[in-house]
């Protein structure tokens, strides 16, 4: 089961590179656990890198809905999340970041890693004005 382990900081943003077999559920928890590390310590932007899980399912649209509203609560409007996930786990119309943003959450998911960073950065330079 991944943990923590993975969860690095540098240049005010962490990142999480869980790798391994994980249950949706505890993929789910490890990100909230990070999220809230970071509000903890004041860093605003976190990138996640789930594309080292292994066993995950596709998560339905309940899942989806249940997962963005943990992560906003655990963020409490303090926390940006870029989520880097392969592209048969983002939906087509992105559901969850939609969902996250009706309840406060800064977030968005990209199948790339470049993609992701890049929009962390406008997320919370525009943010910070």
């Amino acid at each position: 089961m991944p943990t923590l382990d993975s969860l690095t900081f540098h240049d005010g943003a962490g990142t999480l590179r869980p790798r391994g077999r994980s249950s949706l559920v505890e993929a789910v928890d490890l990100v909230s656990a990070a999220i809230e590390r970071c509000r903890a310590q004041g860093v605003q932007r976190l990138l996640v890198d789930a594309t080292g899980l292994e066993g995950l399912p596709i998560p339905t649209l309940l899942d989806r809905f249940l997962m963005v509203e943990d992560w906003a609560a655990q963020a409490g409007g303090l926390v940006a999340v870029a989520l880097v996930a392969r592209p048969e786990y983002i939906h087509p119309r992105k559901f969850g970041v939609t969902v996250a943003r009706h309840l406060g959450l800064v977030c968005d998911i990209y199948d790339s890693e470049r993609a992701a960073q890049a929009w962390l950065l406008a997320a919370t330079d525009v943010a910070a004005d």
